[in-house]
């Protein structure tokens, strides 16, 4: 094999930034090609940076980046796709800004996930235009699957029995639904609506937009993200920061912003 080119384009998605010194800014990019990488750019947080503005969390950047010794180097960046009603909108910002985290917390460095970047455009894509926040719902379920962790919901996880049209446990620990002869031995879990096990089954078999186009109501899209926080809190043995994040949003009264 011939050796890396020193000097690389791609396209991605910036997860994440952290400041480095007085005026430089390391930043956590997933792209198709790449995958997940952190490259530092030099002078960024300075008002006269070309490259100020189109590295920025959320931001679909176009770049192009120098392989250093310790870590890589933004040489140029183009904004593709700023999501500015995203950021606008503290509602739909906090669930990106969960859906970056979890991107970053599912993937290892340098390695290409597919269709991990097509679900983080879809995803935010859909946010932006206006979508509903239960689509994050969406990005979860399909996310778990990509990263190897499908939930079992068409039969029980544990014995493969069919399952009954009623309230089911949805056990992270088993992999996903268990009939009830099974429940002790699932390790745990959170018994769902039939009208969750639905919504979670057209999760694993829909397109995004047909996700998103569906009316839960308040009480079952809160059902959902619990349950799906479970799984989540499972998987990464931790809770995700920006889901906390999200909880504190959701609280709030409609149409507030951030102070």
């Amino acid at each position: 094999m011939g050796e890396r080119p020193r000097v690389y384009k791609t396209e991605g998605i910036i997860l994440r930034r952290r400041n480095l010194g007085e005026a430089d800014s390391i930043f956590t990019v997933y792209s198709d090609r790449e995958g997940k990488f952190d490259a530092v750019a030099r002078g960024v947080r300075k008002a006269r940076s070309h490259m100020r503005g189109h590295l920025e969390p959320l931001t679909r950047t176009r770049m192009m980046i120098a392989r250093g010794r310790s870590i890589d180097v933004f040489t140029q960046a183009e904004t593709v796709t700023s999501y500015r009603a995203i950021r606008e909108d503290l509602e739909r910002a906090a669930g990106a800004v969960y859906c970056a985290e979890l991107a970053d917390r599912f993937t290892a460095e340098h390695a290409p996930q597919d269709g991990l970047y097509a679900l983080l455009i879809d995803t935010f894509d859909a946010l932006e235009a206006g979508a509903p926040l239960h689509t994050v719902r969406f990005f979860e379920v399909s996310l778990v699957a990509l990263a190897g962790y499908e939930l079992q919901l068409d039969a029980c996880a544990l014995c493969g029995a069919r399952l009954p049209e009623a309230d089911t446990l949805l056990s992270a620990t088993a992999g996903g639904l268990v009939c009830g002869p099974c429940r002790a031995g699932a390790g745990g879990g959170r018994v769902v609506s039939i009208r969750a096990v639905k919504v979670l089954r057209h999760a694993g078999r829909a397109g995004i937009d047909s996700f998103a186009a569906l009316d839960l109501g308040e009480a079952l899209a809160r059902e959902l993200q619990a349950a799906l926080g479970d799984v989540i809190r499972h998987l990464l043995e931790r809770e995700p920061s920006a889901g906390r994040f999200v909880d504190d949003v959701s609280r709030l009264p409609v149409g507030a912003t951030l102070p």
